[in-house]
């Protein structure tokens, strides 16, 4: 049994990520740091007061005092962390329906624990080797607000005034406890929607995905502003509108950043994810730098490895000279910088980013079925594309690049039963041709693999 997936410890409250599994957890990294401080954040979902509370109880009975940040965002999190902190817990399921809830452990550089130190917890959990503190060596806890420390934190690293007008979307999430805020005091004038704590997301869904933001586009039209900032629940993820309303693609905003990172740096190495676009390779490539992939959730593991500059995957941006960890609140104020500085609005800024046509499309797959079906999608895939191939990678399913830039990914999913595919042609053509190959070929196996 595997607890730890692509972020943390994740799922429903009532079967996986429940009060006992929390005290668990908080003797197991008591035990693993032996002693010291962990900094403790939550979001606003219904649940995470309970889990806290129990995650608290674990560390406090193997002799750790506790730092209670309260109600936070998930980057302060691992911001007071770095700063204050021996660990760090995160008490969030991100973008998770509000049934669900997590767990986010970080070291004390405040980076998501590396797959080595997960794999140890885990030992821990299972073999119950906790550590118990003597009655009177139990771990005190102490309450902070961090809030204003960590938004002049943000202002001083982005050192960017701004006149633009933002129109903000929380998600009911803790992001609105610090982005309009901090966009104040940049200078923005900022338009709030979705920005009360409500761990019940009554605004929208808390995953920041076009479909669930698509409405912002309207707004941005109808209120003349400058540009609209999307979160999720816990603030990690940011999904971005231009001043014409038009959703800016997840992968353009990556390389956007990129290029801008390679060519202050005049090169270097940037880190992404297994399932972004090759627009990312491409600019990087023709600014003079390299991009490598890792699995998604495994971004910090890549920096390390490669000693990236500039990381990120869908929705999340790590801007290793601010810190080592995702933090949207960095990536929307260099944003605002940027279009500033380039004295023109974002549509045009992004005009620069090659655009390549991509779609993404889910196949539900049972838990069990998925090896075999991935050994099927493979093999099939390989025999079909075998001449266009130029390198196949299988460091999270199967991606094949082929030799006209065009790609096609599938992806067992880490956290639903379903398998993920993806497909980026050089031209609509191109790929709608490989979508409906690999499309149909993982729908086939599913269907033929299930049980009669």
């Amino acid at each position: 049994m595997k607890l730890f997936g692509t972020a943390g410890i994740r799922g429903p409250i009532d079967s996986k990520v429940t009060p006992e599994l929390a005290l668990s957890v908080g003797k197991a990294l008591g035990t693993y740091i032996n002693s010291g401080k962990v900094v403790i954040g939550r979001d606003a979902r219904t649940s995470s007061v309970m889990l806290e509370n129990a995650l608290i109880s674990g560390l406090l009975s193997t002799g750790c005092d506790v730092i209670e940040l309260g109600l936070i965002p998930t980057p302060m999190l691992a911001w007071a962390t770095n700063k204050l902190g021996d660990a760090g817990v995160m008490i969030t399921a991100s973008h998770n329906p509000p049934t669900d809830n997590g767990i986010k452990v970080f070291n004390e550089n405040g980076v998501e624990f590396y797959l080595e130190q997960e794999e140890e917890l885990e030992r821990i959990i299972f073999s119950q080797s906790y550590k118990i503190a003597k009655w009177d060596e139990i771990g005190k806890v102490k309450k902070l607000d961090l809030k204003e420390r960590y938004i002049n934190a943000v202002l001083k690293f982005v050192e960017h005034e701004t006149n633009l007008t933002v129109l903000y979307d929380g998600a009911n999430g803790t992001g609105s406890m610090i982005a309009p805020y901090l966009l104040r005091e940049m200078g923005a004038r900022v338009i709030s929607i979705n920005a009360h704590l409500d761990g019940h997301f009554p605004g929208r869904k808390p995953e920041p995905r076009y479909e669930n933001i698509a409405y912002l586009g309207d707004l941005v039209r109808q209120l003349g502003v400058d540009l609209a900032i999307a979160q999720d629940g816990d603030a990690d993820r940011i999904a971005v509108f231009d001043e014409k309303g038009n959703y800016i693609p997840e992968d353009t905003l990556i390389a956007l950043f990129a290029k801008l990172y390679v060519e202050e740096n005049k090169g270097g190495v940037v880190v992404t994810s297994i399932n972004t676009s090759f627009r990312i390779d491409k600019v990087v490539r023709d600014a003079g730098g390299k991009v490598y992939r890792v699995p998604l959730g495994q971004l910090h593991d890549g920096i390390k490895k490669y000693h990236a500059i500039f990381a990120a995957e869908p929705w999340k941006f790590i801007h290793p000279k601010f810190g080592m960890w995702i933090d949207s609140f960095v990536t929307m104020g260099l944003l605002i910088k940027l279009i500033d500085e380039e004295k023109r609005p974002l549509s045009e800024i992004v005009k620069e980013i090659p655009q390549y046509p991509l779609i993404k499309k889910n196949v539900k797959c049972p838990d069990e079925l998925k090896p075999k079906v991935m050994e099927v999608a493979r093999n099939e895939l390989e025999r079909k594309l075998k001449d266009e191939i130029k390198e196949v990678l299988t460091i999270s399913g199967v991606r094949f690049n082929l030799k006209d830039g065009s790609w096609v990914l599938v992806r067992p999913s880490g956290t639903e039963p379903k398998i993920r595919v993806v497909v980026e042609g050089q031209t609509e053509k191109k790929m709608r041709e490989l979508f409906e190959l690999a499309y149909g070929i993982v729908s086939k196996a599913v269907e033929s693999l299930k049980p009669t």
